[in-house]
């Protein structure tokens, strides 16, 4: 009797296990089911998003050529994001200079980059001012100026001529034997006294070409500016 009993209850405790054993099987399938549909439906809006970013993008691109190669052939000048191709141009990294016109109470001076050398035969310099600087007004009359190429231990003198006053700062300049007129800030790295020659309209700058008639150089490390920042270099290769 109790053997039969057991006999009987056997099956029924293992047909309990196969039901349960079958209902964890279940679950398990539904929940895997549903993480690869979650995983496909992610993929997928993922793809779309990144094609239709890239889509996005090409057509834009592809209107500013039109309308940059449309307004080319029409004779018209393209039209640039004027932050961005400041940028650009700022990549390009220069020395500074400060030119100067006029001595004692009529001394004025403004810092520049835009700053090369034109010709040695004869020597020529060449730099460019925005038309609305009130230098250029001073240059457009003046026979002759000074550049002075700052060195590194010069930031202050930059920013004081750029529009950056520094109270503590005092500049000293020196004049020139034989130009009148003529004064070059000192401890500079090279400084030229020049004799106007030429001026030339630049779109808003004007380029004043200037002749060399005397010159110092002085072996300190030059200032440098690149990307909107001072720099000084690092060593000479």
């Amino acid at each position: 009797m109790n053997a039969h009993g057991l006999a009987m209850s056997e099956p029924a405790a293992s047909g309990a296990r196969a039901t349960h054993d079958v209902d964890v099987q279940c679950s398990a399938a539904t929940a895997t089911n549903v993480a690869k549909s979650v995983a496909t439906n992610v993929a997928t809006n993922v793809a779309k998003n990144v094609a239709t970013n890239a889509a996005t993008s090409a057509a834009k691109n592809a209107a500013t050529s039109a309308a940059t190669s449309a307004a080319t052939q029409a004779g018209e000048p393209p039209r640039f994001d004027e932050r961005r191709l400041r940028t650009a141009l700022g990549h390009f990294a220069t020395g500074v200079v400060v030119i100067s016109t006029g001595s004692g109470d009529t001394l004025h001076a403004m810092t520049a980059n835009a700053f090369m050398s034109g010709s040695l035969r004869p020597p020529l310099i060449v730099v460019s001012v925005g038309q609305h600087a009130r230098m250029h007004e001073r240059l457009m009359c003046a026979e002759r100026f000074g550049v002075s190429v700052l060195s590194d231990e010069q930031e202050p003198h930059s920013r004081h001529f750029a529009g950056e006053p520094q109270s503590w700062l005092a500049p000293r300049f020196t004049e020139v034997d034989g130009l009148d007129g003529v004064v070059l800030l000192e401890r500079a790295v090279a400084r030229f006294g020049l004799r106007m020659t030429d001026r030339h309209a630049c779109g808003d700058h004007t380029l004043f070409v200037g002749e060399v008639m005397a010159f110092s150089l002085d072996e300190r490390a030059p200032l440098v500016f690149f990307g909107g920042r001072y720099a000084g270099v690092a060593k000479v290769r």
